[in-house]
């Protein structure tokens, strides 16, 4: 296993030059890390015509602000617009430009040059925008561009009248970048859907290769997360449709064969049984053909074709048996019940199911949005710290001779936001990549000829929109900093000082997160993966009950009834995972604490998979442990879960010595030992007495 310290090594030398690596702290060099990401070419290009056709119908008639408008519009679809459904993101889209970007440049309008009157509505306005980020991703975007919006309309596009053209001229680019998706959406409309489930193969591909090598926990993490992916798009995609189709219901059920597939690459990593080549292959050529739409004949299976009757004009020949160890039994079945779910699905679209009644499901959804709307602790400390950071941001803009003090708060609200990771690292990230950007925009409006020519590098900017969003926050700023900058001054010209007004305004944004939003707070140095952790156990207990306990029904429609707690066990542990490398990214007082906990996680990892493996293998045949020491080893877990959220060290009785138990008990002895629940239990990390 590779260490800590080695991996993080590794990243600084892939981010700065080696003269400066040692330089760096860890958590500096987690901040900065960018993210690895396929390039968007197809968002890109949509970026680009978005904003710069808008622009150039202006240039064309002369009216600057005539295309300024629809082109403001147009990049927010672009920072809105997120992969997935076509329904959901025009959902998305929409619901964030009309309740988010028009509503907030109509109030940032009223409230123009209105003095402490601007201030107050500000913080009301925070307060509103943190409320609805509580409502979902759709939500939290819409609160984001309602907050960002606001802020614009205090600078130039709050100045233009009537209010009305404004509003019009927004919705009209919202209109036209929501019509560049339509191409797409006529030659593939489950494109996104068929694109994650393929995605998902591949990713069990890569673990598949990986095996044997130091690759393997890079690798089960990207397949965890794509496999989640897969599952987020389609339950989007489901929710959002009109009624059930023999399309989606056969790429669920495609998605769903993953389980199988992902078990027996977990037991042949514990096996260390690393198959042939062309078996990987085969995985790889069944995920192109379920990206290309695969077969989907219209009747039930016939005989005397090939693999069991399966008509299989597109996919692979499954290869046969390379060795009879139950990962590789289970792996080679799962191929080919992939292979036969590809191919084949009902003649008959599926019954839909009953409908409750409109009062019924009206209520209940009431009652979810009061749910949300009301939040917990965390919720609400989260809306004084943004209201906080909004009313501190408001009050320096006043008061400050600063030339676009609408700026200040703009960088406040994109900073400190619930949902996309360190407050910290994101201020740190925009500082640098506002830096840059600013740059950036004093070069090109000191080089760029004024007129059609900067149409050249604002396309550019944008196309680097969805590709900088993939990869890193600070990417965002550096590529956003420079389009805004162009933007503004082609309403209002001012030269390549605005640049430098720009980074003046955007660092003090960032110095006021820091010191208001950030440092005085106590949750702003503690990191949540105490509690994650727990929560993590708790998820693997229900799966190791559901994968050890023998089923009683027989029948094979309740074969492996464990996959669907086998996939909340493996998601937590990715969101785990994810609050891990989040933690890492801030100062050393908390990413201490918190990579104290790495062994632990990584122990964690192994008692999921040895619960893997010996379901597998109790499915192949192997004797199934005993109920009873089945739930005397999960209460043990459960009762470690507990101490964790009490706070105190993990004491645990006797576990169970049942002979068929013991790959997983000896990895839950593994984990004990590392949180240190001997006798004089230590903190995660510290040695066992």
């Amino acid at each position: 296993m590779t260490s800590l310290h080695d991996r993080t090594a590794r990243l600084r030398e892939a981010v700065v030059p080696g003269w400066l690596a040692e330089a760096m702290p860890d958590w500096l060099t987690e901040a900065v890390r960018p993210k690895p990401a396929p390039v968007p070419w197809g968002a890109m290009v949509r970026a680009a015509l978005a904003i710069c056709v808008p622009l150039s119908v202006g240039f064309v008639v002369g009216r600057r602000d005539i295309g300024l408008l629809p082109a403001i519009g147009g990049l927010t679809v672009t920072v809105s617009d997120t992969a997935g459904p076509y329904v959901a993101r025009v959902k998305r889209v929409v619901m964030a430009a009309v309740f988010g970007g028009v509503a907030g440049l109509l109030i940032g309008t009223f409230i123009h040059h209105r003095g402490w009157v601007a201030v107050a509505s500000l913080v009301v306005v925070a307060g509103v925008s943190a409320l609805i980020s509580r409502l979902g991703s759709t939500g939290s975007v819409t609160g984001l561009q309602l907050l960002v919006y606001t802020a614009l309309g205090l600078g130039p596009f709050g100045a233009l009248r009537p209010w009305w053209h404004t509003a019009l001229g927004f919705v009209v680019g919202v209109a036209w970048a929501l019509l560049l998706l339509v191409p797409g959406w006529l030659l593939s409309p489950r494109s996104a859907e068929q694109s994650a489930v393929a995605d998902a193969y591949h990713a069990l591909a890569g673990d598949l290769r990986a095996i044997g090598t130091d690759r393997t926990a890079e690798t089960r993490r990207a397949a965890t997360a794509a496999l989640n992916a897969a599952y987020d798009i389609l339950l989007t995609a489901r929710a959002t449709a009109a009624g059930r189709s023999r399309r989606m219901t056969h790429l669920m059920a495609v998605l769903n064969a993953s389980s199988r597939v992902a078990e027996a690459v977990i037991t042949l990593r514990r096996e260390g049984t690393r198959p042939p080549p062309l078996v990987a292959d085969t995985l790889d050529r069944l995920a192109d053909a379920i990206g290309a739409g695969g077969p989907l004949p219209g009747g039930p299976l016939r005989r005397g074709s090939h693999l069991d009757g399966t008509p299989l004009d597109m996919l692979p020949p499954i290869p046969p048996l390379w060795s009879s160890s139950p990962g590789s039994l289970e792996l080679r079945d799962a191929l080919a019940a992939l292979a036969r779910t590809i191919a084949w699905t009902p003649a008959t679209p599926p019954e839909p199911a009953p409908r409750t009644p409109l009062g019924e499901r009206a209520r209940a959804a009431l009652g979810t949005l009061l749910d949300q709307l009301r939040g917990g602790w965390l919720a609400w400390t989260f809306t004084i710290r943004l209201m906080l950071c909004v009313g501190v941001a408001a009050v320096a803009s006043e008061v400050l001779p600063l030339q676009r003090s609408y700026w200040v708060v703009l960088t406040v609200a994109i900073v400190v936001k619930p949902d996309y990771g360190s407050v910290f690292a994101r201020a740190l990230q925009r500082g640098i990549g506002t830096i840059v950007g600013a740059v950036l925009g004093a070069v090109i409006l000191a080089a760029v000829p004024y007129g059609p020519w900067l149409l050249f590098p604002i396309a550019v900017l944008a196309a680097g929109q969805p590709y900088g969003r993939l990869r890193n926050f600070g990417l965002v700023a550096t590529f956003m900093t420079p389009l805004i900058v162009l933007l503004i001054d082609l309403l209002a010209p001012v030269g390549w000082r605005l640049a430098e007004e720009r980074l003046l305004d955007t660092l003090l944004g960032c110095a006021i997160v820091l010191l208001v939003g950030y440092a005085p707070w106590p949750s702003s140095w503690h990191s949540p993966l105490p509690r994650q952790f727990a929560v993590t156990l708790r998820d693997i207990c229900r799966f190791m009950e559901a994968a050890l306990i023998p089923d009683p029904d027989p029948h094979p429609a309740a074969r492996g009834r464990g996959w669907q707690p086998r996939r909340k066990a493996y998601r937590a542990l990715g969101d785990l995972h994810g609050d891990y490398q989040r933690a890492m990214s801030e100062p050393a007082a908390v990413s201490r604490g918190a990579s104290a906990w790495w062994p632990a996680i990584v122990a964690l990892d192994q008692v999921a998979d040895a619960a893997t493996a010996s379901g597998v293998a109790i499915r192949r045949g192997a004797p199934a442990p005993s109920p009873g020491a089945v739930h005397q080893l999960t209460a043990a877990l459960y009762a470690v879960a507990d101490a964790i959220d009490a706070g105190v060290p993990p004491r645990v009785g006797e576990l169970p010595d049942d002979e068929a138990l013991k790959p997983v008990t000896d990895a839950v002895r593994s984990m004990l030992s590392v949180l240190g629940s001997g006798p004089q239990p230590a903190r995660p990390g510290a040695a066992v007495t």
